[in-house]
Parts: structure tokens; sequence; C-alpha cells
């Protein structure tokens, strides 16, 4: 699995934190952490996604000493992410039903949301903890637009159905944190460790 040509191990499936990774240069293998989120039974967005990324971590590093790969996994660097969306207070997950998608996005239209997105890597140079926050006030949805998004799937497999380099992009009158951490991985938090290594 792993070969010289890999800077680190992505350990998410997410195509959007593959885009960023690649946008930025930076040399890769993905693989699934196995970490099952529907286990962790906080509400609070904050802990939900703190805890979700440390025990995804934990996951992976127990897969790949399964493999008999944990020591060369080690020099590469392992990485390991999630965000959720928060709403009022409220946690928004993945949606599982279109109706689930719905509720959620009717939910957003006209509000502050905010993209939390907790970052862990771990090699044996160094070990690296991170949880940024996006906010984004929207503007209300077009139900049309809505309507189309829903139809497109595209909503499927991101935290609150929130696709901020999409359908929400004409929305946003106002960002206040880093875009890459709206879309999952706050990378120039990670550069910036990787430099000092």
């Amino acid at each position: 699995m792993l070969n010289e040509r890999s800077l680190l191990i992505l350990a998410s499936t997410s195509p959007t934190r593959a885009d960023i990774l690649r946008a930025h240069n930076i040399a890769f293998i993905q693989m699934e952490s196995g970490f099952n989120e529907d286990t962790l039974s906080t509400n609070n967005p904050k802990t939900f996604v703190l805890q979700a990324c440390a025990n995804k971590l934990q996951s992976t590093l127990a897969k790949l000493n399964a493999n008999k790969e944990l020591e060369r996994a080690l020099k590469f660097g392992i990485l390991c992410a999630d965000s959720v969306i928060s709403v009022e207070g409220q946690l928004l997950r993945k949606a599982k039903t279109l109706q689930e998608a719905r509720n959620m996005l009717e939910f957003q239209s006209a509000k502050r949301i905010s993209v939390l997105t907790a970052m862990s890597y771990q090699s044996e140079r160094g070990v690296f903890l991170d949880m940024s926050v996006c906010h984004l006030e929207l503007s209300r949805f077009s139900p049309i637009s809505l309507e189309h998004y829903l139809e497109s799937r595209e909503w499927e497999g991101k935290a609150g159905c929130v696709m901020v380099e999409g359908f929400h992009k004409p929305y946003i009158r106002r960002q206040i944190g880093l875009e890459s951490c709206a879309r999952g991985l706050s990378v120039e938090k990670l550069l910036a460790f990787l430099e000092v290594l």
C-alpha cells in the first residue's frame, strides 16, 4: 500500500479533502479510517468533531498496526479530519435521507452557520491536533436552486449538506474563517505545522 512517493496517509475517503491536498501539491494516499461515527452519543458540535477525529486516528493506527504497516506509515505521517455544522447550537451531521437533507438546508437558510473542522496528524516526527471554525452568514436560499441541489444528490456525504464551493457559494454574505476549514480540511494550518517538522 505504501510507497516512497507518499508524503502522508489521508485516512478519509472524502474527495473534497483529496482535492485540497492535490491543490497544494501534497502527495498522499487515501484509506478508510474504519471508525463509525454513529457510535458517538454527544450532540455538542465541538465535542463531537473532536471525538470523531481522535477516534478516526486511533482506528487508523490500529488498522495499520494489524497490517504490520504502522511503523512505516508513521514515517510518512497519518492525517485524519472530521467536520460538522452547527446552526443555533444544533449539531448537523451528514444527511442520510432526502428529507433529512431538505430539513437541514431549510434550517440553514438566511442564518449564520458554523463549520467546525478538526484535524489530527501523527508521524514519528510529531503530533498535531487542531480544531478550526469558519462562520458563514447566509442569505435566503432560492426554492428552485434548493430543489435542484437536492435532486443532484451532491449533498450526500457532506456535513450538514454544506457545499461552500457549490450550492452555498452564491448565498454567502459574509465569511469569517478559512474557506479550507469550511471545505473540511484547514490545509494552511497543516502546511505551517509540516514546515517546522
